[in-house]
């Protein structure tokens, strides 16, 4: 069932991103900004989604065509074919000869259609594997797996190596548009997001307890006793769990905080409401690389997050940056107070995560590395068609 095809020299190569999510969240920003940052003279980008919602909305903004390919009704092996035949016309409609999975729980069914018509399979890591997902996803294993962190790539490999011995792991952090989200001086800050506050703190994510959003509420809550004239901005929309937002405005109110507390839901402006707060926090419980933060160094702001996964590969403690141990409401307070009476310190580290954003973790640099992963499997592959015709 293999249909191959070859496109000319001049004719860009077509990419296939399939999103896990019909949603714009960690993941489906990084699709978003190779779909957008691709060399379009090599590459054409094209986007499958698993409905309707704002990742499609965004693309025909973008003018990046975008295929609806729903979830089966079927689970198991027959949910597993339907959703690869519902896959299918857009690979061959679209003439992909690369596709490009941004999580192992869509790469299934999108790598046994890439084995069908002999393209390239890539598999994107975000968020931390759960155990035995990659052994169940890489079915139809992926040549090329990219990890958002470096460690991240060491502790996959093996399991990546059992389903394809030949598969390359490749840590690619993520990036950010340093133009976009940039440091502005204090009189161009759109004061409105600081809610009248001297001091303001800022939570950027989806309302989930896995962001830790409960933490910084109680965390938010001893700063308000100890300091006066504080804001806490919430930014972000309910995307894992349904009606937590009304859970989380219910704490702020039992906690004493409910008028200090500003609960902005999903916005498309957040570089501007960043660039207005004093500091990012970030206490998650888990994450890969989140991209939350490289955008609170973008606009260089101190950024207090946990010590998990891939943010120590991003945030300096003690130079960019406070680190703190998941779940520890105290010492997450501690850094909120200490940033706050220490503007000085807070524009030091500022700085110091800018240059880190700019020189590290560019939107550009990152584009341009998963390029390479491109061309280099398109090259290996290549090779070996040669090889088979001479031989």
């Amino acid at each position: 069932m293999t249909a191959m095809w070859h496109t000319s020299a001049h004719e860009p190569i077509g990419v296939l991103y399939v999103a896990n999510s019909r949603k714009i969240g960690g993941g489906n920003r990084v699709l978003m900004d190779l779909a957008t940052g691709i060399d379009r003279d090599r590459f054409t980008p094209f986007i499958a989604t698993p409905g309707e919602g704002t990742l499609a909305e965004w693309a025909s903004e973008h003018h990046i065509p975008c295929s609806i390919v729903r979830e089966g009704d079927w689970t198991g092996r027959v949910g597993l074919l339907q959703r690869a035949t519902r896959l299918w016309s857009t690979f061959v409609h679209r003439r992909v000869r690369i596709v490009h999975a941004m999580a192992p729980g869509c790469y299934r069914a999108a790598g046994l259609v890439g084995a069908w018509v002999d393209a390239v399979r890539v598999c994107h890591l975000g968020f931390p594997p759960e155990p035995g997902e990659l052994a169940w996803s890489f079915r139809f294993g992926p040549e090329s797996v990219i990890a958002c962190y470096t460690e991240q790539a060491r502790e996959v490999e093996e399991t990546v190596r059992q389903a394809r011995p030949d598969c390359r792991v490749t840590p690619i952090p993520n990036g950010v548009d340093t133009r976009v989200f940039r440091p502005v001086p204090l009189g161009e800050r759109h004061h409105r997001w600081r809610f009248g506050a001297k001091h303001v703190a800022l939570i950027v994510g989806h309302l989930s307890d896995v962001k830790g959003y409960p933490v910084f509420l109680r965390a938010a809550a001893r700063v308000a006793s100890a300091m006066e004239d504080c804001a806490f901005v919430a930014l972000g929309g309910e995307t894992v769990q349904p009606g937590f937002g009304a859970e989380l405005e219910r704490l702020a109110e039992d906690l004493g905080i409910g008028g200090r507390v500003n609960f902005l839901g999903w916005r498309t402006n957040v570089a501007e409401i960043m660039q207005a707060a004093d500091v990012v926090v970030l206490p998650s419980l888990a994450e890969g690389l989140p991209i939350a933060i490289l955008e609170a160094m973008a606009c260089a702001k101190p950024v207090i997050a946990t010590r998990i996964n891939g943010v120590p590969e991003a945030v300096q403690h003690g130079v960019s940056g406070v680190l703190v141990e998941p779940r520890d409401v105290e010492a997450l307070a501690a850094a909120m107070q200490q940033l706050f009476r220490n503007p000085e310190t807070a524009r030091a580290m500022g700085k110091a995560g800018r240059r880190a954003a700019e020189q590290q973790f560019s939107t550009g640099r990152f584009v341009s590395r998963v390029e390479a992963v491109y061309q280099a499997l398109l090259d290996r592959r290549d090779f070996y068609r040669c090889s088979a015709i001479v031989f």
